[in-house]
């Protein structure tokens, strides 16, 4: 199982640069096309802003189940390794009510919108399922990290504690 969590990481690691890599691909070219033929392709910044959005909720996934997120250290780093795991345990919870929120309201919005793009005619339902998907995704992952944690909790305080040195040392 781990396997397909790390392969479908590594999937959309490439999807996001991809999306990178188009973005930057239509301004570029939009931008060369404005300055040297005074005309450009109007169809490029609303696709890039779909690109943007979608790019956003994938590179956050990606950081979610890292857990590369910014976190305030003040408090945790005078915590125990067991009770880092607790406050851990404490943050992913927390973590999913509001994901469970964000992804709730997404879904709902994404049922009762009707607007679409001026210029793709693409619905706006497709912008706001980046949302309600990647939240529910990290919800996913927070509780695999969930899973993490409650196992991280069976081992001995020495081995926390050594298990936290090397981590301190990278």
């Amino acid at each position: 199982m781990e396997n397909f969590i790390k392969i479908l990481s590594k999937i959309n690691k490439y999807l996001c640069t991809i999306l990178l890599i188009t973005m930057v691909g239509y301004v570029f070219a939009n931008t060369a096309l404005r300055y040297f033929f005074d005309s450009g392709i109007i169809i490029t910044e609303e696709l890039v802003r779909y690109l943007f959005v979608w790019g956003i909720y994938l590179a956050v996934i990606s950081v979610w189940f890292n857990r590369g997120h910014i976190r305030v250290t003040t408090i945790t780093d005078r915590l125990t390794p067991r009770n880092k795991i607790k406050f851990s345990l404490i943050f992913e919870v927390v973590s999913i009510v509001v994901l469970l929120i964000l992804a709730y309201g997404g879904m709902q919005y994404y049922f009762d919108t009707t607007t679409v793009g001026q210029v793709t005619g693409i619905p706006y339902r497709f912008l706001i399922l980046a949302v309600a998907l990647g939240a529910f995704i990290c919800c996913l992952v927070s509780i695999g990290h969930i899973k993490q944690d409650l196992q991280m909790l069976k081992l001995d305080d020495r081995t926390l504690e050594k298990m936290q040195q090397e981590a301190d040392k990278e």
